[in-house]
């Protein structure tokens, strides 16, 4: 994954979380998965959407492929 292929600006959630460049909006989406109990830590969520990021195609997603 390229920077230019996620919206965000980075490569990685858990790299930008680790290195404190996640905004407070970023750290927000973050801290809702943890509320909802989709993950157990925000660490937890940086992780779950740097496997999501790599893992959807976002063309075949987009088409339902």
């Amino acid at each position: 994954m390229t920077e230019d292929s996620n919206p965000e600006g980075f490569r990685s959630w858990r790299q930008a979380l680790e290195e404190k460049k996640l905004t407070p909006g970023q750290l927000e989406v973050l801290e809702d998965m943890v509320a909802k109990g989709e993950a157990n830590d925000i660490a937890a969520a940086a992780s779950m959407l740097d496997w999501k990021d790599g893992i959807i195609h976002k063309a075949e997603h987009l088409y339902g492929f």
